[in-house]
């Protein structure tokens, strides 16, 4: 005969695994993204596919029965979001809407003593412990009974590299260019700059330039300071990245630009195949770095497993971090066995300098 069980919000919440901090009051306590993130794969998994608005309204229940009174569809999405772009859920539009389905679970080692576990399989916890309430990636030790279990469920590890996809500056390339790497993207750009680019006056312009100071703080346009933008008129002449202020002081437009005695000219950065001009802008930077002969660089100290990151990672990058660990600060990142993770990004980042 089953028991009758009275439960409070804070006992909902407990089980839920919805709080970070249970020892804050109950109106002062934040939605973990682990606990999110396991009533998504269940609704998920049960439904198999599923739009945004049901999805919402499925969940919804339990952020009222755990006395969460925050803006539960923002947090709901942002968690979603964030499974499709480590690639647990997969996006697609069912009716005119936007919804979520399931993609087949498996596993991914990151090291020898980290893996993770992708897709909407439900597990054990006491086998897949998350880390920290600000990241939902289930992670475990590979061990051979684990991984024995995983393939017995029909569960098998995904190399990094299929995980990875293509790299991500082949976003910003024609089919009819040809382009084939990193540095033959750079030299199409060049190309447009020298055949299409605008002339402009160092003495006299609204433009900013990056330095080449790999491993400097980068900062913004707007700071002044200790940052890796300057006047043109300061550089020695050559081909950089920059910017040209927009409407107000927080709107700059990225640029390619030439810098010479003779004349200067500036290129506006954009594609045709996706509005993403500040990722794009941040391949350039990694492949312009990579052909001067300094690469920009990702410090790491293995006793903290802290990476720094000293300038704006493109987007595949970060989603790696993402995969591996959580933001610490707004250029920093704490990461699982740091000394796994640098091994794989040197291999398929080979232009950024983890050092």
């Amino acid at each position: 005969m089953s028991h009758i069980q009275l439960h409070n919000a804070e006992s909902i919440s407990r089980k839920l695994g919805f709080f970070q901090n249970l020892d804050l009051p109950l109106e002062e306590a934040y939605p973990t993204r682990w606990g999110v993130a396991k009533l998504i794969r269940r609704e998920v998994r049960r439904r198999g596919l599923i739009t945004r608005r049901d999805l919402r309204q499925s969940i919804e229940p339990f952020f009222l029965a755990a006395g969460i009174e925050e803006d539960s569809g923002r947090i709901i999405q942002d968690v979603a979001d964030e499974m499709v772009e480590l690639r647990e859920l997969a996006e697609l539009k069912v009716e005119n809407q936007r919804g979520y389905v399931t993609l087949p679970s498996r596993w991914l080692r990151m090291s020898d003593d980290v893996a993770i576990l992708l897709g909407a399989t439900a597990t054990e916890t006491y086998e897949f412990n998350f880390n920290h309430p600000k990241q939902f990636p289930r992670r475990f030790q590979p061990k051979k009974e684990v991984v024995r279990k995983l393939e017995d469920a029909g569960i098998y590890e995904q190399s990094f590299e299929d995980w990875l996809g293509k790299p991500g500056w082949s976003l910003y390339c024609e089919p009819n260019h040809h382009i084939d790497s990193l540095d033959a993207l750079l030299s199409f750009y060049i190309e447009s700059l020298e055949s299409e680019g605008a002339l402009f006056d160092v003495s006299n312009t609204s433009i900013l330039a990056i330095k080449y100071d790999p491993g400097a703080f980068f900062g913004q346009p707007w700071d002044s300071g200790r940052t890796r933008w300057t006047s043109p008129a300061e550089l020695p002449e050559g081909i950089y990245l920059g910017a040209q202020r927009g409407f107000h002081e927080r709107q700059w437009h990225p640029l390619l630009l030439k810098t010479s005695v003779s004349s200067c000219k500036s290129y506006f950065i954009n594609s045709k195949t996706t509005n993403h001009i500040y990722d794009l802008r941040n391949w350039l930077l990694l492949a312009l770095a990579a052909r001067n002969g300094k690469r920009e660089m990702v410090l790491t100290n293995h006793d903290s497993s802290c990476l720094q990151i000293t300038f704006p990672l493109p987007a595949q990058v970060i989603r790696c971090l993402k995969l591996a660990g959580e933001s610490s600060s707004p250029w920093q990142y704490r990461i699982l066995n740091s000394d796994g993770l640098i091994g794989k990004l040197s291999d398929v980042f080979p232009f950024i300098d983890f050092r």
